[in-house]
Parts: C-alpha cells; sequence; structure tokens
C-alpha cells in the first residue's frame, strides 16, 4: 500500500525521533516522557529494549578500551549473546518487559521483533513463553523470520509443555492452516530417530493442520501404538484436535487407549472422548 505525502512525513518524522532516542540515557528518556503521551509511548519502548539488553550484556573484558565495534557501543544490538553467555537472573523482570514491550507497540514494529525475537531460543522456559507470547502479538501474519525461529524450535525440541503450547498457538497465528511447507517439514521431524524431535513435532502437527485432515490423521494414527508412552500420549490428544466426532479410526484408537498400560495414555483419552 503506497504512504500519501501525510504518512511519509510522520514514518519519516518517527525514524528521527528513534535515532534521536537511542542515544539517549536513562534520565533523559524519563524527563522527554514526559512532555506528550507520544514521547512517552517511544521513550518507554526505548527503556525496555534498554533494559532487554544490559540484562544480557556480553562478559566483562579484562583491559584494554573497547572498540566502537564492540557491543556495548552498539545500541541498536539488543539481541541475547550466545546461549553460553546468557547469565539472566532477574527473569521475572525480563518477562514483564517482554509482555510490556509487546502491548506499548504497533505491529510489525521491526526494531521491537529484533528485541523479542531471540529469546524465542534463550533464556529459561518460562521468558522463552513469555516471549512466544509476545511474537504473536507483534508479528503479523507470515512473518517469515519468527516462523524460522518456532521451526528451529521443533528441531531442536528444547521447550518444555507450556512453551509449546504457546509456541503452537503462535505458530497457528502466523501461518496459513494447512501450509504445504510447514506441514512438510513436520512430518520429516515426526520420522525423526530422536524421540524429542518425533513429541514436538507430533505437539506442533495439530496447530497447523487442518481439521480432519486425512494426511495429518495418517501421521497421527501411525503412533498412537508407539513404543515411547510421551508419543501414544501425545497422539491420543492429536487426535482429539484433528479427528472428526464420527471418524471411526479416530474413536476406536481412544477407546484403545482407555485400556492403555499407562496412566497418562489413559487420561488423555479420557479427556479427549468426544
Amino acid at each position: 500500500m503506497k504512504l500519501d505525502h501525510h504518512d511519509q512525513m510522520w514514518t519519516l518524522i518517527g525514524e528521527i525521533l528513534w535515532d534521536i532516542l537511542v542515544l539517549l540515557d536513562e534520565k533523559a528518556l524519563l524527563e522527554l516522557g514526559t512532555c506528550t503521551r507520544y514521547l512517552l509511548i517511544q521513550c518507554e519502548r526505548r527503556r525496555l529494549q534498554v533494559f532487554l539488553h544490559q540484562v544480557k550484556s556480553p562478559e566483562k573484558r579484562s583491559a584494554g578500551k573497547l572498540r566502537l565495534s564492540d557491543d556495548g557501543h552498539v545500541s541498536r544490538k539488543l539481541c541475547p549473546p550466545p546461549k553460553r553467555l546468557l547469565r539472566v537472573q532477574n527473569t521475572r523482570s525480563v518477562q514483564g518487559a517482554l509482555m510490556k514491550l509487546s502491548r506499548v507497540v504497533k505491529d510489525e514494529d521491526q526494531l521491537v521483533i529484533s528485541s523479542i525475537l531471540p529469546w524465542v531460543e534463550c533464556g529459561d522456559q518460562s521468558t522463552r513463553a513469555c516471549a512466544l507470547r509476545a511474537v504473536g502479538r507483534v508479528c503479523r501474519f507470515g512473518h517469515s523470520k519468527a516462523v524460522s525461529a518456532l521451526m528451529r524450535c521443533i528441531r531442536e525440541s528444547s521447550l518444555n509443555a507450556a512453551a509449546m503450547l504457546e509456541l503452537g498457538n503462535t505458530l497457528q497465528r502466523l501461518v496459513p492452516s494447512n501450509d504445504p511447507d510447514i506441514l512438510k517439514e513436520i512430518y520429516q521431524l515426526l520420522e525423526s530417530n530422536a524421540f524429542p524431535v518425533r513429541h514436538a513435532a507430533l505437539q506442533a502437527l495439530p496447530h497447523v493442520c487442518a481439521k480432519g485432515d486425512e494426511k495429518a490423521l495418517e501421521k497421527i494414527l501411525a503412533r498412537v501404538d508407539d513404543k515411547d508412552v510421551e508419543i501414544r500420549e501425545e497422539a491420543i490428544r492429536a487426535l482429539g484436535k484433528v479427528a472428526n466426532a464420527d471418524d471411526h479410526r479416530a474413536l476406536n484408537c481412544i477407546i484403545r487407549g482407555l485400556r492403555d498400560e499407562s496412566i497418562y495414555v489413559r487420561q488423555a483419552a479420557l479427556e479427549v472422548m468426544p
């Protein structure tokens, strides 16, 4: 959509304003934020980004001056350092900053996305879950970088159940149902030799396939009798989300799950019974 001259002017003003804000310290941002509501929102956004950057500052160097290319001098570099350098103790503050930052900005703000998105793959499980929820708020449908980060999380299978639920919900907001590329990758991950990868892919599948999709059902039904209890449990839960109520194959598998040796599979079957 082409912007008119008025919109172009305000876009340019916003860019110039941000170039100024990145040079201000905490005190100056607080003082400037008292002028108008618009400046308050912009200053608040900048303060939150600075906070997220500071809690992940690189390890201290022993001696010598910092070069201008070092992270400490790059005010726009708000991404977390490598995981081995990540030492975040005030996780609740980080989570609060992530959620507040996702509320005070408009959709598709690239600076904000660059601040939030790396937390999807860094930090503890609750922080990553907050980051996934924030990504779903600030990224528009089809955002390629966000979708790539979510798929990496599935491949790495490093999220717990709560974080995986957030990932599934966010993935559902960002990709169309039955996207062939997404489904193809998830089907490939379902064939992985690594149990955690298969489990993560099975958790994600119901969020990206259409209700009653035949191929997705076949992939799920093939795992109802898996040797791993967790896979059987997740397959039963996936059937409850993907299969239609009148699907006799799915119903038979759910009934069979009620007699499974594992209490967790039996509980899942009881919960999804139509």
